[in-house]
């Protein structure tokens, strides 16, 4: 909702916000509506609602976009033999053969993993920005669990769109787990000339609204290049690695069921083969030897064939 100080800039007002309705349909099939829908009340009062086909759309569009970035995390596991397809509306159906343990799986296609970089406020902290800090900024919590938060700019100066490689590594120092990436041409030039202006302050990482770490710029980071540290894991380095060059997700995954066929399904089908061939057996031999009793030899042919 949006309210209009001047009585007479209302319609000027609900004639821009109507302009950010985008059509719904194709070029073949044509529109078949609008996905916002503006409406003017009294006192300057306007109302900016999401149509029901608006929402379908967006629900649509999120579920394949999606697909295209599970199917990229799931095949950088290493197999071919996986499949990713829609299933009805809003859900996704992720079937992998040959995996023991799901958590694994589970941890790759659950992350929304959207990375992005932060300036830090150069005066104030999380603590003294309070619950109203300045506008431009917010805070964010800490990754880590331990309490703190930091106060960084909302808009952030590259994200990982702008990334065209992300491998697992180790610090050459420390020999801690860590990610190593890569800007592509137009990311780097912001993250260098970010760098350039703020040697000697901290830069924030951002991993789905929670900071990674927040390092100090101790010289421009011209190259294009540079390494995530945390408290990472030999797992979760290489995990959050194929998250990165998949691409983010465009919204939330939720794992509303789990099934696991595994090989005890197999051997149970073994022994339950095993009984009825015995079982068959001597049905067989009952049957052949009445046979053998009523028809001769007709029956001992029968046995052999």
């Amino acid at each position: 909702q949006v309210r209009i100080d001047k009585p007479d800039e209302v319609d000027k007002a609900v004639s821009e916000l109507r302009k950010l309705a985008q059509p719904i349909g194709s070029a073949v099939l044509g529109s078949t509506g609008n996905d916002l829908d503006v409406s003017k009340g009294d006192g300057g009062l306007i109302t900016v609602t999401p149509t029901s086909a608006g929402l379908q759309h967006r629900i649509s569009s999120a579920a394949s976009a999606a697909i295209e970035t599970v199917n990229r995390r799931v095949n950088a596991l290493g197999t071919a033999e996986s499949t990713v397809v829609r299933q009805g509306r809003d859900r996704i159906l992720v079937q992998y053969p040959g995996l023991q343990d799901t958590k694994q799986l589970k941890d790759i296609i659950g992350q929304t993993a959207k990375l992005t970089f932060h300036e830090v406020h150069p005066q104030l902290s999380a603590e003294q920005a309070g619950a109203r800090p300045p506008q431009g900024f917010r805070v964010y919590p800490s990754g880590e669990g331990d309490g703190i938060s930091y106060l960084l700019r909302e808009s952030p100066i590259v994200q990982g769109d702008d990334l065209t490689d992300a491998q697992p590594g180790f610090d050459q120092r420390t020999n801690e787990p860590i990610i190593s990436f890569r800007f592509n041409q137009s990311g780097a030039r912001r993250f260098g000339n970010f760098t350039r202006d703020n040697v000697g302050r901290p830069f924030a990482i951002v991993l789905d609204d929670k900071v990674l770490s927040a390092p100090v710029i101790r010289e421009p980071i011209l190259g294009g290049s540079g390494q995530i540290s945390g408290s990472f894991t030999v797992e979760s380095a290489n995990t959050l690695a194929v998250q990165l060059r998949s691409g983010a997700l465009p919204t939330k995954l939720t794992i509303v069921e789990e099934r696991t066929v595994g090989p005890s399904l197999g051997a149970d089908s073994i022994e339950a083969g095993k009984l009825a061939g015995v079982v068959g057996g001597v049905a067989t031999i009952a049957l052949t030897v009445l046979a053998y009793g009523t028809f001769g030899l007709f029956a001992v042919v029968g046995l052999i064939v």
